[in-house]
């Protein structure tokens, strides 16, 4: 259904055409500081940041010997690509047609601030290379883990005992299990487990210092950045932590309900969830309802081979309602881009910067 472009403050609703399928290939694993640190050059460079902003950033600089690495390594590579002949150097593309639609490439030129938003760009692309390169492989997780996906890949798997453990993008998962007692290890990513009886040995999943047992259940298990969320589907889980700090160490969740927890800090209040939300990846879908852009940014990301990212804040304020396909985070951005009035600068389809 047409919608007409909103203001920065209000909601949009996005419609998407049917997506193509995208390549499939699996992610390096990331460090977090130097994201950080790409995101802080980029609004830095492009003149983005508030005095208050500023302040923020000489915080996060000050508050880890990593942060500050992280940063220089950023800028050095920044100083690098000046030494890179112009003629040698990528060209972006102008505004972004129809999914599909063929495309002239040519050199980005107007305003300085468009060339500094090219600039910053360069300087993402030269963060993403290190990602892939200084950072090495999954081989870590490869080397922990029982089964995986790659991004964009959902997989079912078969327990020893005839329980399921389904799968989502960029997922791993380590099997434990013994005469006593039936453990799973989320390493990374989303699952759902669908248990077998069997009343002799408990089953659990543990991730992030908690552990999640079922009591004859359906239920997700996901690792977000900051915390684990557990949402039960059927029947009930026991949620307990090792280390709560001052909050709750233990929850009972029932059907259609939710907790986040995070070591140090306990778990949340428990949330009354949609089940046909929470399980619409399987679908491939993702449904939003008053959700910033920030977030839903950070959801594609998950189902992205390369890496999306905004450049101003006050974009990543403004809400979004939708639902979208997962199948093709690059088509979401193009139907982000035209509802919300944004544009954005890309280094191929593999990276993306939106901006106003």
């Amino acid at each position: 259904m047409p919608v007409d472009p909103p203001s920065s403050n209000s909601d949009a609703e996005v419609p998407l055409s049917d997506p193509l399928h995208s390549d499939r290939f699996h992610q390096a694993e990331r460090d977090p500081a130097l994201e950080e640190a790409i995101n802080w050059f980029v609004r830095r460079d492009a003149g983005a940041l508030t005095s208050e902003e500023l302040v923020d950033f000489d915080a996060w600089l000050g508050a880890d010997p990593q942060n500050e690495a992280a940063y220089g390594t950023i800028q050095q590579l920044w100083s690098d690509l000046d030494e890179i002949p112009a003629a040698a150097k990528p060209r972006a593309l102008p505004a972004k047609p129809r999914y599909g639609e063929p495309t002239a490439i040519v050199p980005l030129q107007g305003s300085r601030k468009r060339k500094r938003i090219w600039q910053a760009a360069c300087a993402l692309a030269a963060g993403t290379a290190l990602f892939f390169v200084a950072l090495g492989s999954d081989l870590p997780l490869r080397m922990q883990a029982d089964a995986l996906t790659a991004v964009g890949e959902i997989k079912a798997v078969t327990l020893p005992d005839g329980s399921t453990a389904l799968l989502n993008t960029d997922s791993a998962i380590a099997i434990d299990y013994s005469s006593r007692q039936r453990r799973i290890r989320l390493l990374s990513g989303e699952a759902e487990f669908s248990v077998a009886a069997d009343p002799d040995r408990p089953f659990e999943v543990a991730a992030d210092g908690g552990v999640s047992t079922a009591l004859g259940t359906v239920f997700l298990v996901r690792r977000h950045s900051t915390e684990t969320t557990v949402t039960v589907l059927e029947s009930r889980v026991a949620v307990t932590l090792d280390d709560a700090g001052s909050g709750n160490h233990e929850a009972l969740l029932t059907a259609n309900r939710q907790v986040a927890y995070s070591e140090g800090k306990g778990i949340g209040p428990l949330q009354t969830v949609d089940p046909k939300s929470a399980t619409a990846w399987q679908r491939g879908k993702l449904i939003f309802s008053d959700v910033t852009l920030g977030a839903v940014i950070e959801e594609l990301n998950r189902y992205h081979p390369g890496k999306i990212m905004i450049g101003e804040q006050r974009l990543r304020d403004m809400k979004v309602n939708g639902v979208f396909e997962t199948r093709d985070p690059v088509a979401v951005v193009n139907a982000l881009e035209a509802s919300l009035g944004l544009s954005s600068t890309r280094l191929t389809d593999l990276l993306i910067l939106l901006h106003s």
